[in-house]
Formats: structure tokens, sequence, C-alpha cells
């Protein structure tokens, strides 16, 4: 007999096995019948939604039957295997004691800026510090901790494991995915549910269930619950495998390959305040984006038979330039972040400059541009941008960028006319790079054929990262020193096979666009996408080598009348004369005040242990998540990512040592404290915030 991929091989001997098996299960059957009744009554009180669906449950394998040491067990006739060997409960004390030597858990480093150029940076360095400095004295765990802030049980076993976890372990966040739900339906025969919610409730734990869901629901739902239940968990989690990888492998490899999604993006408090204090900055008359009434059916529009070309700064550009030049009078050409000075030193104009990033330097690259080539190029763009940007463009097109303040103070308040709020275009999937917010626009427009070339996500050589022909080197073709991809790098599928190397970032935005490229599919039936990069394979789009792309020959003529309509679509008086950007923010300022005042209040309480912290911290986190039903979210954006932060790091001390660090824990907390504190009156100021500039470009970039 030998373990295998799911269970244990079993030999001849099986059939007189599982004829004692069932015979045992027949002699016991009013034991296991009560435990079912009684476990359906518990799943009836505490997950209804769960009860409904065991209560017309028919399992698809009834190979079910009992062992000698007491545990049920399961027989796959199609491949000949058990669930456990014949002593499960032996086997599973030996998992779980492999699993408690040798744990398998989520991490994540923060480096916070040691410049200290915003508040939040200067108090989370100083938060780091003191973490750093408590650590040297303090013992690590060289194994599963007593006290775990969450697990992953990816594979149920019938739930045995789960009781032995909670055994000898106190976990704040149990979430368990089970893709069979046959393993589900059988663990209400085998353990006491009842039990169960009884030590989670005394614990102040919550338990997650994902059962029957593939790998990308699973994923999907599983990161809403984190979030509610506080994302600075995400990086102290541990997974337990119930089965061995190869049954597991493509939730585990969906789960890791979307772990950006749970540790990047968090945005901070500095970061929302700026966003406010530029859109409030504007100098220049600009355009609201808004979704467009075509009046057609959602699907393939003939006013937009036109394809788009999403031009990145990857090293793929150059060798894909030519087909970009000959194609360039039939094709929407939209250009990403610094690709435009790229772009004018290949000659080419693009139609739309698309640029994401708030700090001054995104401006700062348009001043090595003549105006003249400038003259005629259309800005779309979010709503952080420096005021400076939209100086350099005749027309700019503002949409909303998710998770922002100034988004949902703009479509919540005066800021914006009651006409205009309604249709505010929200770019979806558009960070965290300029790509991202490229694409967003495309199939949010309505376009449906999409051509995505130098949207390397990544790179084959580290040393050649962005176009030859970029800002980032020189005319000799040296770097200029401006970036550097030297550490951190994460190997990926390449778009046209083999591997590639990306960064945190750029592979976050390959998720993204992989994402936005689903929806649109969702959308118009009609949609494809192409990538023409060779750099990071990007799900949904599909890898075509230049030389087999065929573009029609449109003309000119009818690639601006397509860009007039889209503009008469999709655009919308931003400045309502009669709104003055004080009249709306003037309530906001006095909730925001009061909300901080809150906020301190949790931090008032005692805190003796690990548990009372991680309580406070539910709660700071259930009174963010609240404020999305008081219809203020402007509050939790704000606060939010500062939060997540520096939790992440009071936990990475707290859960990380059997030894007591309370004493310093409660310093920690009383610099975000002080934090918190600041947050109003900048908020009060958000203009005096507008972006300064670091002179990040100069002598860098050869623009």
């Amino acid at each position: 007999m030998q373990e295998d991929t799911l269970g244990f091989k079993v030999d001849e001997t099986i059939i007189e096995r599982l004829k004692q098996g069932k015979e045992r299960l027949v002699d016991n059957d009013d034991i296991f019948s009560a435990q079912y009744s009684k476990n359906m009554e518990v799943l009836k009180h505490y997950f209804p939604d769960i009860h409904k669906e065991m209560l017309a449950y028919e399992p698809s394998n009834k190979n079910i039957f009992l062992e000698r040491d007491g545990a049920l067990n399961l027989y796959f006739p199609d491949t000949g295997y058990t669930l456990f060997s014949e002593e499960p409960f032996t086997q599973i004390d030996q998992k779980y004691r492999l699993f408690r030597e040798k744990p398998a858990r989520t991490v994540i480093n923060v480096e916070a800026n040691r410049k200290k150029q915003s508040r939040h940076e200067y108090y989370l360095s100083l938060v780091q510090e003191k973490k750093i400095e408590k650590k040297k004295d303090l013992a690590s765990y060289s194994g599963l901790p007593d006290f775990i802030g969450g697990v992953i049980l990816f594979g149920f076993d019938f739930g045995y494991q789960l009781i032995r976890i909670l055994d000898e372990h106190h976990v704040n966040h149990i979430y368990i995915y089970e893709e069979n739900i046959d393993l589900f339906y059988y663990s209400l025969f085998a353990i006491d549910w009842q039990w169960v919610v009884t030590e989670m409730e005394a614990r102040d734990s919550t338990l997650h269930f994902f059962l029957g869901l593939d790998e990308k629901s699973f994923t999907n739902k599983y990161l809403s619950d984190i979030r509610y239940n506080g994302m600075y968990m995400a990086a102290h989690t541990f997974l337990y495998m119930g089965y061995s990888r190869e049954h597991i492998k493509s939730v585990l490899d969906e789960f890791h390959d979307q772990y950006s999604r749970q540790v990047m993006g968090w945005g901070f408090f500095d970061d929302g305040i700026i966003g406010i204090g530029q859109y409030l900055s504007r100098r220049t008359s600009t355009f609201l984006a808004v979704t467009p009434n075509y009046g057609t059916k959602q699907g393939f529009n003939k006013n937009l038979d036109l394809p788009v070309f999403i031009l990145g700064n990857g090293p793929s550009l150059d060798k894909n330039i030519e087909f970009v030049k000959e194609n360039a009078d039939n094709a929407i050409i939209i250009s990403c972040g610094t690709t435009i000075n790229t772009l004018r030193k290949y000659g080419i104009k693009p139609d739309y400059q698309v640029d994401v990033e708030r700090l001054k330097h995104t401006a700062e690259k348009l001043a090595y541009i003549d105006k003249e080539f400038l003259s005629g190029i259309t800005a779309l763009t979010v709503n952080v941008m420096h005021p400076d940007f939209y100086e350099y463009f005749d027309k700019c097109l503002i949409g909303l960028k998710p998770s922002e303040p100034i988004s949902s103070i703009m479509a919540l308040s005066k800021i914006v006319s009651d006409a205009n709020r309604s249709r505010l275009m929200t770019m979806n999937y558009s960070a965290p790079i300029v790509a991202n917010l490229a694409m967003s626009y495309a199939t949010l427009m309505g376009f449906s054929d999409v051509y995505l070339i130098g949207v390397d996500c990544g790179f084959k050589n580290p040393d050649e990262h962005h176009s030859k022909a970029s800002g980032y080197f020189k005319d000799d073709g040296t770097s200029t020193g401006l970036l550097e991809y030297k550490r951190n790098l994460v190997k990926r599928e390449a778009n046209f096979g083999g591997v590639a190397y990306t960064t945190g970032m750029m592979d976050t935005s390959r998720i993204q666009l992989g994402l936005s490229i689903l929806r649109a599919k969702e959308n118009n039936k009609m949609f494809h996408c192409y990538n023409l990069s060779d750099g990071i394979k990007i799900e949904g789009a599909l890898p075509l080598a230049v030389d087999d792309a065929l573009i029609m020959q449109s003309g000119v003529e009818q690639k601006e009348a397509v860009k007039a309509y889209v503009w008469k679509h999709c655009s919308a008086e931003d400045y309502d004369a009669n709104v003055a950007a004080d009249e709306g923010l003037a309530g906001i300022e006095e909730s925001f005040r009061a909300f901080c005042d809150d906020s301190l209040g949790f931090f008032e309480q005692d805190i003796k242990d690990k548990k009372d912290l991680l309580r406070v911290f539910a709660q700071f986190n259930a009174n963010m998540m609240k404020q999305y039903y008081l219809q203020t979210p402007y509050h939790a954006e704000l606060m939010f990512g500062s939060f997540i932060y520096f939790a992440n790091e009071v936990l990475d001390l707290l859960l990380g040592s059997p030894d007591d660090c309370l004493d310093t824990v409660s310093e920690m907390i009383e610099l975000f404290k002080e934090l918190i504190q600041e947050m109003p009156d900048m908020l009060a100021s958000a203009q005096d915030y507008v972006d300064k500039g670091r002179g990040r470009l100069d002598g860098k970039f050869n623009g």
C-alpha cells in the first residue's frame, strides 16, 4: 500500500476491507445518523445557505466505510485509492505534526521610505525601527505558533484535521476550501460541528467556507472575505495542504499567482490627500470621462470598428515599431506613460496619451517634448493627476480611479453636478501602471480589437527592461541609472513560451490586465485582445507574432471619425461654475474629523494579550468597512492603507514570537495614533499637498 495523489493506493484486500467497513458503518448507523441530524441543525442556525444545499445533496461517491479506529474513510473506484490509510487517525496526527513542524505561510516584506517624505512614511519608518530593534531580543517560532492569525485548509479531510488544529491552536480566521462537496458532506457524519462553532464563538474567531468552487472563484471570494476580516492578515496566514500538491495544484497555483492582489495596492493616507488636493488645484479646463450611451446593443459597435494599439515602453516595442509605423493611420494609437517620449524619437504621434501616476515627474517628462508634437493628442487620465499635467494637452479626459477618496467625493458630493455625477466613468482595473488604465479606457469606450505592443509586464533580460529608445537609456544604449531591476524578480511564463522575469508591480499589472480582458469579453462577445509583446504571458490575450498580424487599411478619415464619435459620447464638461470646491468638502472635513476621533477610541481599550489586540484591530477594520454602508466611503479610503501597513508591522512582531512584546506594541500604537491625529487638518488643507516634485528625472531621463 502506498500514499499517492489523493489518499492511499489499495491492493486486492480492498474488497474485504470495504465489506468489513460497511458492516461497521451499519452497526453504528444510529450514532452517525444522530451526528448528521445534530450537525444539520448547526448548519441551519449558523450557515443557512450551506444547510439548504445539504438538505437535498446526494453524494456522487457513496463508497463510504468505517475503519477499525472509528474514522470514516472513502474509496474512489475510478482510481483505486482511499482517502486515508487503514488507520486514518494515525495518518491525520502525522500530517498535523508535519504541518506543525514545517508550516507554510504567506509573507510580505515592507520597506518604509527612510527619507520620510510623507507623514505615512515618516510614522511607518518609526514603527518599523521599533519592531526591528525589539526583534533582536525576541525568540522566533520554530514551527506553527499556538496563536495563529489565519489558516487556509486546501482540502478538508472530512474535517478531522480541522478538529486537530483547533485542539492545539487558537486560530483567528479559518478558511476552508474543498472543491469536492462529497468530502464536506461526509464531515456532517464525521465530526461534531457544534463543538467547532462553539469553540470559534468562544475565541471570537471566524469560519469561512469555499465549497465546490473552481480556483478562480475561490481566489476572488477569499479576497473579499479577507478584506472584510482585515487585509492586514494577508501576510499572516498559514496554508494547510489537505492533499498532496498534485491534487490541489490548480488552486495553489492560482492562489500564488494572484497573491499580489492581497499585498499590493493598499495605498496610504498621504496619497489620498495628494489626489484630493491635485484634483481641486487644476488650473486648466478639463473634461470628465462618462459612461457612453451609444444607443446600440451591448457588444460590437460598428462606429468603433477600428483596432486599438496600446503601446507600452517595454523592450519588445523596438521589435514591433515598424509594424506600428506601417499601421499608424489604420489604428487608434494609445501611448502609455513614458512611451510618448520614445514614440517622439521614432516619429510616431499617438492619438491618446495615458498617464496614471500622481507625482509631479509624470508631468515633468512631457517638458522634454515640444508643444507642436503634443498638439492634437488627447490625454486620458484619472482624477489624482498633478495639475501641471493638464497644461500640456489641448483636451484632457478624467476618469475616476477606483478606491480613491477623491473618486468617492466626486461621486457623492457637490464637487460634480448632479447631471454629471450619475454618469462618471470608473476606471476598473486601472492600476497599478499605465497599461492598465489604457486597457480600461479602451474596453469601457467599447472597442472590440486591442493589440498590446511593448506591454511586456517584464523582460527576458533585466538589463533590457525598457525600449532602447526610451528615456531610461542613453543614446549609446547604456542605462541612465534611473531604473534598475536586480532584486526580488519573479519568473513567469513568457508570452511566446519559455520564461521571463517580472517585478511585484508588473506582475500585479499582468493580473489586472487579465481581469480587464475577462470583463470585456463578458460584456462584448466580439472582444479580442492580441499580445504582440515578447514579455510575460497575459491571461485572455492571444499571443500573436507581428508577422501574423493583419490590419485592414481604413485610413485617417475613418480614424478621425472614430475619435470624434468617442469624444462626443464619453466626455462631459468638468467644471460646474455654480459649484465651489470648498462647498463640496466642507461637510466631508467635519465628518472625517469625527471618524478619526472614533477610530482613536478603539485604541483606548486595555490590550493584555494577542487576542485583545486582534479584537481591537477587527473593531477598527469593521468601523472602516461600515463607512461604505454609511455612504461615506472616503473616510475608509483615506484611512485604509495606512492602517493596513501599520497593523501588518504590529502583527509581524506580535505573531512572530512566543515572547511578550506588548510594551513595544503599545509604543507602535501611539505612533499610529499621532498620525491619525494629524489627518483631519491635512484633509482641510489638501491643496497644500500638491506634489512639489523631487527632481527624479533630472540628469537621468533621456527624454
